[in-house]
């Protein structure tokens, strides 16, 4: 999938829902302990598929008062020459809180996306929660779930990753509620199980904003 992930981003810039170097994508299959990410800096018009960040997902048990956690950690695995010499998105703690637990997609694939469409950023910048004008429109809740914004948040934090999770409503075993999330003055932030689906829900949502938008009535 990860040329597919390739074709996606060409396709958001296309669309410029992203510039050259904007936007990040990452991809785990359940039977693995690694997840691959998209590279920082690197143009996402001609990304190829060697430049890849894989990242391995290590949980150590901790014990006591009777019941045992995991600890999480994330490590830089080699996987290509080209990828050696590359760093991974600034996004990774984003990333990697929703990759290391797959929830409901613990049998299958998830993959999260996160871009900058023009019209759901212009959306919140108007003071529109996304989450607010999915029940007008049944073409975006039949089958895109919206979560309640994020504010303004600085980039490449944890502070957007705990608050993009905490809306998403992501739980231990990473379960999330919602098919997407919005971030006031960035973007937003979309899972699903291909990367196709995950862009689907960008979709839907850049379409209604559009409307919403064109009409006024916010």
């Amino acid at each position: 999938m990860l040329e597919t992930i390739c074709d996606t981003l060409v396709e958001a810039y296309r669309r410029n829902w992203i510039t050259s170097r904007d936007g990040n994508v990452s991809i785990r299959h359940h039977d693995r302990d690694h997840f691959y990410i998209t590279p920082s800096g690197v143009r996402k018009q001609t990304l190829q598929p060697d430049q890849f960040k894989k990242i391995s997902i290590d949980a150590s048990i901790h014990s006591g008062f009777g019941s045992a956690t995991f600890n999480y950690s994330w490590r830089d695995l080699p996987y290509t020459d080209i990828s050696a010499n590359l760093k991974p998105s600034g996004e990774l703690p984003l990333h990697f809180g929703l990759q290391k637990n797959m929830g409901q997609h613990s049998d299958d694939v998830r993959v999260v996306v996160h871009l900058h469409p023009t019209y759901c950023i212009a959306a919140m910048h108007a003071g529109i929660d996304l989450s607010t004008i999915s029940g007008a429109f049944p073409e975006l809740n039949r089958y895109t779930r919206v979560a309640h914004n994020v504010g303004d948040v600085p980039p490449i934090s944890q502070e957007l990753a705990d608050k993009c999770h905490h809306h998403l409503e992501l739980d231990s075993k990473g379960n999330i509620a919602y098919d997407i999330v919005g971030i006031k003055g960035h973007g937003v932030v979309a899972i699903d199980t291909s990367p196709w689906r995950a862009f689907e829900h960008i979709e839907r949502l850049e379409h209604i904003c559009q409307i919403v938008l064109a009409s006024g009535k916010y």
